[in-house]
C-alpha cells in the first residue's frame, strides 16, 4: 500500500514537468507571431507613407516569419507603386496561386494584364528606336532594288521651333483603381472584402491536438484516482464502525480490523493526492493546447489613396 500511491505522484510529477516542457513550443510560437506582427505593422506604415521600398523590406521580413498570402498580394502592390513591374507580376501571381478563390480576383488578373502590357510596350519601344532626322533637315528614301528606277520619295522635317504634324507618344495603360471607395487623401478605407485565411500548420495543429487530448485523460485519470480514494475512505470508516461496535458489545479487540482501517485510510490519502494533482496536470495540459492552437488571421481589404497613387492593403491581424 505504500509502494502504490508513491508510484501515482510520481506519475503526476511527471506529467506537471512534461506540461511545463510542452509550453515551451508555444512560446517560441508566441515570440515568432509577434516578430512577424511588428515587421508587418512597419511595412504598412511605409506603405502610408508612400515608402514603398521600404514597405517591401519589411513585408518580405514579416513572410520569411509568416507565409501568409495576405503579405503576397502587399508585396506585389508594393513593387507596382514602386514601378517595378516585373516582381509585381511575379507577387500578384504568386498570389494567386496561393489563394485561387480569391475574391478580389478579378480585379488582381486586371492588374496583371495592365502590367503584362506596359512590360510588352516598354520592350517594344527599347526595341525598336532609330536614330531620328536632324531637324530642319531634309530626308531622301532611296529607290529599292532592282531594275525598276522610281521617283525618290522626299519628306521634310520642320525645324525647331515651328509648328507642325507631331505623332502622339501612346501613354502607358492605366493600371484600374482598387475595387471599393478609396478614403480621403491620406487615409485608408476599409471593405469588405476578405480572402480566405490561410490553412494553419498540420504540425501545429497536431501538436495543439495530443496536448488537448493528454490533458483530457490525465484530468479523466485524476478523477478516477479521486474516486478509488473516496472508496478507501469508506472502507477505512467502516473498519473504524467495526471497531467501535464490537467495543460497545463488550467484544475483544482485533488487531486485523484496525490494521485493514489504517491501510484503507493510507490508501485513500495516497489516492486523492495523485488524483488531484493528476487531474489539476490534466488541465493545465488541455489549457496549453487550447494556448498552442493556431489561430487563423484576420484578413480585411483596405484602399489607400495619396496625393498621385491610388492602391490597396490587406490588413492581417496576427
Amino acid at each position: 500500500m505504500h509502494s502504490r500511491p508513491r508510484r501515482l505522484a510520481l506519475i503526476a510529477l511527471f506529467t506537471l514537468v512534461g506540461a511545463a516542457t510542452a509550453a515551451l513550443p508555444a512560446g517560441a510560437a508566441e515570440d515568432a507571431a509577434s516578430t512577424a506582427r511588428e515587421h508587418y505593422q512597419k511595412g504598412t506604415t511605409y506603405y502610408d507613407l508612400g515608402k514603398y521600398t521600404d514597405a517591401i523590406k519589411e513585408f518580405e521580413a514579416a513572410y520569411e516569419i509568416k507565409n501568409d498570402p495576405a503579405l503576397l498580394f502587399n508585396l506585389a502592390q508594393s513593387h507596382r507603386l514602386a514601378g517595378n513591374a516585373e516582381q509585381a507580376l511575379h507577387f500578384y501571381r504568386t498570389y494567386l496561386r496561393r489563394v485561387p478563390k480569391a475574391p478580389n480576383r478579378a480585379e488582381i488578373e486586371g492588374r496583371i494584364s495592365a502590367l503584362e502590357q506596359q512590360l510588352a510596350q516598354k520592350s517594344g519601344q527599347s526595341g525598336g528606336a532609330t536614330t531620328p532626322p536632324p531637324a530642319g533637315g531634309t530626308t531622301t528614301t532611296p529607290p529599292p532594288a532592282g531594275g525598276t528606277t522610281t521617283t525618290p520619295t522626299t519628306t521634310t522635317t520642320p525645324p525647331p521651333g515651328t509648328t507642325g504634324p507631331v505623332t502622339p507618344v501612346s501613354p502607358p495603360p492605366e493600371v484600374p483603381p482598387p475595387s471599393g471607395p478609396p478614403g480621403p487623401t491620406g487615409t485608408a478605407g476599409t471593405l469588405t472584402t476578405s480572402p480566405p485565411p490561410p490553412a494553419p500548420p498540420a504540425a501545429t495543429a497536431n501538436h495543439a491536438h495530443m496536448l488537448k487530448l493528454v490533458g483530457t485523460i490525465s484530468a479523466a485519470a485524476g478523477g478516477v484516482l479521486v474516486l478509488i480514494g473516496a472508496v478507501e475512505g469508506s472502507r477505512a470508516a467502516g473498519a473504524a464502525n467495526e471497531i467501535n461496535s464490537a467495543a460497545k458489545a463488550g467484544k475483544s479487540f482485533d488487531p486485523a480490523v484496525e490494521s485493514r482501517g489504517l491501510s484503507a485510510q493510507r490508501a485513500e490519502r495516497g489516492f486523492l493526492i495523485a488524483g488531484f494533482l493528476l487531474a489539476a496536470a490534466g488541465g493545465g495540459l488541455y489549457l496549453y493546447g487550447r494556448h498552442a492552437e493556431p489561430h487563423a488571421p484576420t484578413v480585411t481589404v483596405a484602399a489607400v489613396a495619396t496625393a498621385h497613387e491610388a492602391g490597396a492593403l490587406l490588413r492581417v491581424t496576427f
